[in-house]
């Protein structure tokens, strides 16, 4: 039987796959495999999915998903962008490619995608 603290524990190594979001007055459930990246616009954040020709939007900020989301599978890559890093398809000195998107890489976020990169190398 578990206690208290090890029931959190044993909860807290589970990964997450799907989050609900606010958007357009409905909760919206949303798997995390679906995610390609996430765009911040001051309160907002728009969700960009794959299939999707236009992005979900939510009055919530990047700060808000970034404590959210899995660490190991999506990083804060700008102060406008959070990525998923199984869509990355390529990683250049200043940008991430997913699909025909280009996601400019902030100097002050560079060492927290290094670390992500070594860590499944």
């Amino acid at each position: 039987m578990f206690t208290a603290n090890q029931h959190f524990f044993a909860m807290s190594d589970i990964k997450k796959t799907y989050l609900f979001i606010k958007s357009d007055y409905k909760l919206i459930k949303i798997n995390l495999s679906e995610v390609l990246y996430l765009s911040g616009l001051k309160d907002y954040t728009q969700i960009y999915l794959k299939g999707k020709a236009s992005p979900l939007t939510t009055l919530q900020n990047l700060k808000e998903f970034e404590t959210k989301l899995p660490k190991d599978d999506f990083v804060r890559v700008h102060r406008s962008y959070i990525v998923a890093m199984e869509q990355v398809d390529y990683i250049s000195r200043n940008e991430i490619t997913i699909g025909t998107n280009h996601i400019p890489i902030g100097n002050s976020f560079r060492a927290g995608l290094d670390e992500v990169i070594q860590k499944n190398s």
